[in-house]
């Protein structure tokens, strides 16, 4: 959506009321219109300047959120189309920033979570030690994370005015005992539930605003918006640092900015300068990007990224992958916790390498048990049809899987938690490990260990009887390779001397 919407116009149903961002029509008596303008608002006052696409952004960030969260309360929405309840005309006016809700009777009150010490409650911790009236461990600083989540409900203004912390006691009074403890549970959880998620997408919660309205049954349900950048405080977890306020996806961006204008925080707001309301504009997208971004969306991305910026760029080395196409004349098998690139280590051109990434999975045997599958099927792939004339079994140091066998509390204890069929079979390397070195370092242990795990799989490679056939034919050669990354050194297995040595150095 690319125009801009600062105020609806919609004849075909009654309008209820302009919020400050939402206008409300009344479809029924059991549905509600909610259209999501561009209007912005800061300190409870609604601002000239509108941020263009901004009411098509929190439609789809509450949204889902509704829905990653229904299986703790139930919300407003209908599932009802906003364009089949308006007039053909006023489509353009819903479509991607309005919602059929359910008619519900709202609760007086804003319910706030506060995960973290910021903003007001933090000006308020400097002064008493608290947040809200809560008392607090003494020591913290400006964006600490706080114990618990703190539930500090307020007032519900109307525009212009301002809310107003209240206590939980003047909740009670409110909305009574049970329904208090019910709102401050769920909010409780919805919190926590969604700042889980959001740490997985480099998101910092650190506050947030929910509401609630019941049905003439008394059940509650989620309305509103739901931890959008207009009701949350959105941190880049990468560059959080406790001690200041960290830079954000949200309209603190706004507040920073008026903050520093002078102005006295009453109606009317002032304008925006266009780069402030388009910088804004861009950090609500990328929040709603960061949150429900895939992991396909994230490859589609970079491959539009490696287009646009790689391919012309290196052509002559993308011409050339092209001509040699998959014919490869080695395979790489890299440990199953690699952080060791094959191709960054021997440091190879595109083609050169067929890297498979799961040694782990090199266990025998194979062909009698049925458990053939990926790693099986690239080795075959390799060996029967691209006629790779080598495998080279890469091992590194500072492998977990070798370190968690080690600290193992007996040789024969069941192996969990892993791989079990590698785990079983590492475990015979590492039992002979500590047969011939039991007073030597763990250090010294773990590279013995890591090193006799590549020996393993070497002899594992073998019960595949097509890399058997092909290596009595001196047809294939079969290599141990082990990279130390901290001391930047490649070893390789000598038979003969049945030792890790380093290469000559005219063939490195």
């Amino acid at each position: 959506m690319n125009s801009v919407l600062l105020e609806s116009n919609i004849k075909s149903l009654k309008l209820l009321n302009r919020g400050k961002v939402r206008d409300i029509y009344e479809v029924d008596n059991e549905r509600l219109l909610i259209v999501t303008t561009d209007r912005l608002s800061a300190f409870d006052v609604v601002l000239p300047s509108p941020i263009p696409g901004k009411g098509a952004v929190l439609t789809a960030i509450s949204n889902f959120w509704f829905d990653r969260l229904k299986h703790i309360i139930p919300n407003q929405l209908t599932g009802i189309a906003p364009e089949s309840v308006v007039a053909a005309s006023e489509r353009d006016q819903v479509t991607e920033r309005a919602t059929v809700v359910k008619r519900l009777k709202p609760l007086p009150i804003e319910a706030i979570v506060r995960g973290y010490l910021v903003g007001s409650g933090w000006k308020e911790y400097k002064a008493s030690r608290s947040v809200c009236g809560i008392p607090l461990p003494a020591g913290l600083c400006e964006a600490d994370r706080l114990p618990e989540p703190l539930f500090t409900p307020s007032t519900k203004a109307e525009a212009g005015a301002h809310d107003e912390n209240i206590s939980y006691e003047k909740a009670e009074q409110l909305l009574g005992h049970q329904l208090a403890a019910q709102v401050r549970d769920v909010c409780i959880a919805l919190y926590k539930e969604a700042a889980s998620f959001a740490l997985t997408k480099g998101i910092i919660i650190a506050d947030t605003k929910f509401e609630f309205g019941q049905d003439s049954e008394g059940v509650l349900y989620l309305i509103d918006e739901v931890l959008t950048p207009d009701s949350s405080r959105f941190w880049p977890a990468d560059q959080y640092q406790p001690g200041s306020n960290p830079p954000s996806f949200d309209k603190q961006y706004v507040r920073d900015w008026l903050e520093a204008s002078n102005w006295n925080k009453e109606a009317p707001g002032p304008e925006l300068p266009p780069e402030v309301a388009a910088k804004t504009g861009e950090k609500y997208r990328e929040a709603f990007k960061r949150l429900t971004e895939s992991h396909i969306d994230k490859l589609v991305a970079g491959y539009q990224r490696f287009r646009s910026e790689q391919h012309d760029k290196n052509h002559s080395l993308f011409a050339r992958l092209a001509r040699q196409g998959q014919s490869p004349k080695t395979i790489v098998v890299g440990c199953c916790d690699s952080r060791v690139d094959p191709a960054i280590v021997t440091d190879c051109d595109p083609g050169d390498l067929f890297i498979i990434r799961n040694v782990a999975n090199l266990v025998p045997p194979f062909e009698t048990s049925g458990n053939y599958h990926g790693t099986s099927a690239a080795l075959e792939f390799g060996v029967c049809h691209l006629e790779v004339e080598n495998i080279i079994v890469l091992g590194h140091a500072q492998c977990g899987g070798i370190h968690a066998l080690l600290n193992q509390a007996t040789t024969t204890a069941p192996q969990e938690g892993f791989i079990s069929g590698w785990m079983k079979v590492a475990s015979h390397a590492r039992n002979r490990v500590l047969s011939r070195m039991p007073g030597e370092s763990r250090e010294a242990q773990a590279r013995a260990c890591e090193q006799e795990a590549i020996l393993v799989s070497l002899d594992n490679l073998l019960t595949f009887p097509w890399i058997l056939e092909r290596v009595a034919q001196k047809k294939l050669a079969l290599h141990g390779w082990y990279f130390d990354m901290e001391r930047a050194e490649l070893l390789r297995y000598n038979p003969r001397s049945n030792s890790f040595e380093a290469f000559p150095v005219q063939q490195l």
